[in-house]
């Protein structure tokens, strides 16, 4: 019995990113309504790898009692000196900053798996050519997030190496993308993941998400926020809110910023704003991905 299982999957405990003046949660998603999503559409193993943080990840495995069809994996996003780095059944936070074979070492001593993701993206701090001399398990050959075709073209000519197992992830960053890229494994639970990746007995499956869909993330991110600086600014706080971690960056904001944060996005939410701003990023990859082949 084959099963599927997304190795790299984000929620709201991902930390921020930055669109031009704008600092953005990466992701709003509810680590529980990830598990439930991802029971939904038939997953049997979802890995949380949030970005330098294991606590989305807890509170998802947490979850999965009520969710018995879906096994959780604990994981983190690592971000090395060297690029980032995946490490999954993780028990302990691995901190960032660290040189890559020192967090491989980490990993290692928590019995965790490495996972080197989208190896050669023009856009995420990546390892490139370093996988060929480090430790790892796995790598990513197919991540949904990456629409220039390059990243995961190059990802694919190790394929055949026959050195790691080779694994899909969807990158996901909101509930409506999990699962776009994936990973086959023998078996039904994530032991029986760790058992396939160790065997090397993996394989990668989906596609790119489409533009739509990270259009439509970036606007339900901004929505989202925007509704937490409403209520911060009108001391409109739940008891529940005082430990979300992105409730929790936006009160620590002055007033004036989060006036100039919420302006500033419903400049971005003004259509065709998003639209627009999704071609051109699309497009600019696309252009980066012509270039670097072009280079090799």
């Amino acid at each position: 019995m084959q099963s599927r299982a997304d190795i790299h999957v984000h929620t709201r405990y991902s930390g921020f990113g930055r669109l031009g003046f704008l600092r953005f949660p990466e992701s709003v998603a509810d680590p529980c309504d990830v598990v439930k999503n991802a029971q939904a559409i038939g997953l049997r193993v979802v890995c949380i790898t949030d970005h330098n943080s294991i606590e989305g990840a807890v509170k998802a495995k947490e979850c999965s009692k009520d969710y018995p069809d879906v096994d959780v994996v604990v994981g983190e996003e690592i971000t090395t000196l060297d690029g980032e780095l995946i490490g999954l059944y993780l028990t302990e936070e691995i901190p960032a900053g660290l040189p890559v074979q020192e967090t491989i070492d980490r990993i290692r001593a928590q019995n965790g798996l490495v996972v080197a993701p989208h190896p050669f993206s023009l856009h995420c701090p990546s390892l490139g050519d370093k996988i060929d001399t480090l430790d790892i398990d796995a790598i990513e050959i197919i991540n949904a997030g990456h629409v220039d075709g390059y990243a995961n073209r190059k990802a694919q000519s190790y394929e055949n190496h026959g050195r790691w197992a080779i694994v899909g992830g969807s990158d996901s960053h909101s509930l409506n993308t999990i699962a776009y890229a994936y990973t086959l494994f023998d078996g039904e639970n994530a032991e029986d993941l760790r058992k396939a990746i160790l065997e090397k007995r993996t394989t990668a499956n989906g596609n790119r998400m489409p533009l739509e869909k990270g259009i439509a993330w970036s606007v339900g991110v901004v929505l989202a926020s925007d509704v937490l600086i409403l209520r911060s600014i009108f001391g409109l706080i739940r008891e529940v809110d005082m430990h979300d971690p992105i409730m929790k960056k936006i009160n620590v904001m002055g007033t004036g910023k989060k006036l100039v944060a919420f302006f500033g996005s419903l400049i971005y939410l003004t259509p065709p704003v998003p639209y627009l701003c999704g071609i051109t990023g699309e497009r600019f990859l696309k252009r980066l991905a012509r270039i670097q082949e072009g280079i090799k």
